[in-house]
């Protein structure tokens, strides 16, 4: 069987120069490992920008991503495009031997993404998916409490995170937009703050309100299930009229509640209450400095592309997430709970080479 391939040089080619590209770049701009060789997207504008920002020649700036491959030095595409895009482009890079690494979600289907994760191993090669959030301070703070033990064992969750996003942009005609653009996000924070949560079951309610200029539900009211007796209310949308942001842990010592602007946002208010007490206020972040979530997750990405421990943003990890929004997109059809499988169909490459 082919060997996996090690990175002493990321040669990059980005997909989609727009602002999740730069902020990247802004990271990856530190690393030593790092370098940026061609750049692909429709618009000969954004071409020329990059060329420009990145002292990029000519011959580095593509309209197609399959002259891209062929044609440009690079070992790994960073793909950030619309999701609608991603299994098409993906597949496309795995196929030309690159090394993606793909923007949430990984496809806009479980089947999809789950074929991607099986190409990659076909392939023997290490997909990956832009998932940030779980290393911003909020979370890393949020999940050293856990670990301390101080709530026993966490059996209520209450996860509400919306925004007022009142132009819709290119989320316009995206069906079910809150699921595939946040949802993902919320359960891989989730995932990090309590890692053994196993998902049996989700129920979903979806709308619109009045004032919303999206063309589906961008409001989601949901209940999950997960095994071991724990229970989630979850809240998330795109058309508050004003942020919305609490995370509250329940368990059998007592209660945590974080409260802040938005999931992104590191200004958060922290409380505790014993249990059966009053909740006070607790400083969670104190001695951890607000850094850049995607520096870290560069440093794990590179550190697994060169044989280190497999992360939890890997492609075959990834699955467990989309599994649980596929159900959840079934449950708003059916209007009933809906079971969620209880492992990927994936094998990843770290147990093939345990």
């Amino acid at each position: 069987m082919r060997q996996i391939m090690h990175f002493d040089k990321i040669r990059t080619m980005i997909l989609g120069m727009g602002g999740i590209s730069r902020t990247m770049l802004r990271a990856l701009e530190s690393k030593e490992w790092h370098e940026l060789v061609a750049v692909v997207d429709v618009n000969e504008d954004a071409l020329q920008r990059a060329a420009t920002d990145y002292s990029l020649p000519a011959a580095a700036l593509f309209t197609d991503l399959g002259s891209a491959c062929r044609d440009s030095s690079a070992n790994v595409v960073l793909i950030n495009t619309p999701s609608e895009l991603h299994y098409a482009q993906t597949k496309t890079a795995l196929e030309a031997g690159l090394t993606p690494l793909v923007a949430k979600p990984l496809a806009n289907r479980y089947a999809q993404s789950r074929d991607l994760a099986n190409l990659a191993f076909e392939k023997r090669i290490k997909l990956c998916v832009g998932q940030q959030m779980r290393y911003r301070r909020h979370y890393l703070s949020v999940a050293e409490f856990v670990a301390s033990g101080a709530l026993g064992k966490v059996e209520q969750i209450y996860f509400l995170s919306a925004k007022p996003r009142h132009q819709a942009r290119n989320l316009k005609g995206f069906l079910q937009p809150v699921l595939y653009e946040m949802t993902c996000h919320h359960l891989d924070t989730l995932f990090a703050i309590l890692p053994d949560l196993a998902p049996e079951a989700v129920i979903c309610d979806g709308f619109v309100p009045s004032w919303s200029p999206y063309g589906s539900d961008c409001m989601i009211n949901g209940l999950l299930r997960f095994r071991g007796g724990v229970h989630m209310l979850y809240h998330a949308g795109y058309s508050t009229q004003s942020s919305c942001y609490e995370l509250r842990l329940e368990g059998t010592r007592g209660a945590l509640r974080c409260r802040g602007i938005h999931m992104s946002n590191d200004t958060m208010e922290y409380e505790f209450a014993e249990r059966g007490a009053a909740f006070r206020p607790i400083d969670l972040d104190r001695g951890r400095s607000s850094s850049d979530p995607w520096s870290h997750f560069f440093d794990l990405w590179y550190d697994y592309l060169n044989g280190g421990e497999e992360p939890p943003f890997s492609g075959h990890n990834n699955l467990k997430i989309l599994s649980v929004i596929d159900a959840a997109i079934e449950s708003l059809e059916r209007k009933a709970f809906v079971e969620i499988p209880n492992s990927p169909t994936c094998q990843s490459l770290a147990e093939s080479l345990s």
